[in-house]
């Protein structure tokens, strides 16, 4: 008897050479329906959305993030964007689209004589803290609601 391993998926995908191109002018992983790890980078904090998105593109740089901006306009894709991971309304992930993942993108620079804070999208608040903390900084929380 022979057995054969077949490789299920739930979700969209999208042509194989269209997103070889786009891995080409990408330095961050990208991870689709089927690769390993695809469950685990679909997930968000919330655990009751249960999205698959067509692409998951980790970033690691602005150039990645234009690039995936670019790549889902030229592919009509809906777009979801992910910071740290704590979206709880699930809009951090989508199903069909493409995750624009930022969550690796985690670099800070503090200006302790400025007092300033400049942070990639990545960090979540614990991690900004424990770095401004080490300057002896803290982050003022304030509530400014938007007026039309």
């Amino acid at each position: 008897m022979v057995e054969q391993q077949v490789k299920i998926t739930k979700g969209p995908t999208l042509d194989e050479a269209i997103v070889q191109k786009f891995k080409a002018s990408f330095r961050g992983e990208l991870i689709r329906p089927g690769d390993a790890g695809y469950d685990e980078a679909r997930k968000i904090y919330n655990g009751m959305i249960d999205r698959h998105p067509a692409l998951i593109a980790r970033c690691t740089g602005a150039v990645d993030v234009i690039n995936s901006v670019n790549f889902a306009r030229a592919n009509k894709l809906l777009v979801a964007v992910r910071g740290g991971g704590h979206n709880v309304a699930g809009n951090a992930v989508c199903d069909g689209g493409i995750v624009i993942d930022l969550s690796r993108m985690k670099g800070i620079r503090i200006d302790p004589v400025r007092r300033t804070a400049r942070a990639e999208p990545g960090l979540t608040w614990a991690e900004f803290d424990r770095e401004t903390q080490a300057f002896g900084l803290a982050l003022q929380a304030e509530y400014s609601p938007r007026r039309a």
